[in-house]
């Protein structure tokens, strides 16, 4: 593997650890600095393996001069570490775009709109875009986008698929109250329809129309339910004895 990835620090926004979370820190394997973000405490004590590190702000986490963001049921696979290492070793632009490929239900879904997964840490921070997807916002230009793709294997059966989606939403949710962000009737129906409807019109197979609609209906619940977890959390604030 090239040398110019240890000037990558691959951060792993986790929401239930476990395998999932194992599996995407060893996708990684390659990188100079491995961390974990656990917003929403979900963690608890759950070891992390040997040189990964528990952090917040990704950008004051690391020391590397480029930061990788994934979530813990993202993969990097060979194409795509060689393309990132392409990337660092000769850059021709600040940040990149990195788009996902799902494989789940019996479906391979190519998602469009590729969000910033990789920008040099200066400047960086971490945000939700359009859908509450995490992406990585930079103070520099244009994000050209890589060649190749971030992985997700879906869930093996629809009942872990929501379990991991509660996980998902419940740290989402935290991101959006530390953030001081208030749910508003909008922000309930708009992220839901983005995220259902990347799934909708993203590339794959004519076949395995159950699989599109159940990655899109999952997807839009994502934000839905993270919302909801958001406004109990302001309701349980404002219960608060003063």
């Amino acid at each position: 593997m090239s040398a110019s990835l240890k000037d990558v620090a691959a951060i792993v926004l986790a929401s239930r650890g476990g395998a999932r979370l194992e599996r995407s820190l060893d996708s990684v394997a390659w990188a100079g600095e491995r961390i974990v973000l656990d917003p929403a405490g979900r963690l608890g004590a759950e070891p992390l393996p040997q040189g990964v590190l528990r952090g917040g702000d990704p950008a004051q986490a690391a020391a590397a001069p480029w930061l990788l963001l994934l979530e813990e049921n993202e993969a990097v696979e060979a194409p795509l570490a060689a393309a990132i290492a392409g990337a660092v070793d000769a850059p021709a632009a600040r940040a990149y775009r990195i788009a996902q490929e799902v494989i789940a239900f019996g479906t391979t879904l190519r998602l469009r709109r590729a969000p910033v997964r990789l920008a040099l840490r200066a400047g960086a921070r971490l945000r939700l875009r359009s859908g509450l997807a995490p992406e990585l916002a930079h103070d520099g230009g244009r994000a050209p986008e890589l060649g190749a793709r971030l992985v997700t294997h879906g869930a093996p059966t629809l009942a872990a698929a929501v379990e991991e989606l509660d996980a998902q939403a419940t740290t989402l949710a935290t991101l959006l109250y530390v953030r001081r962000v208030r749910p508003r009737l909008w922000r309930l129906l708009v992220p839901s329809l983005v995220a259902s409807g990347r799934a909708l019109v993203a590339r794959g197979p004519v076949r395995g129309l159950w699989g599109r609609w159940t990655l899109a209906v999952l997807a839009g619940y994502r934000p839905l339910v993270a919302y909801a977890k958001l406004w109990e959390m302001h309701r349980q604030e404002a219960a608060r004895p003063r």
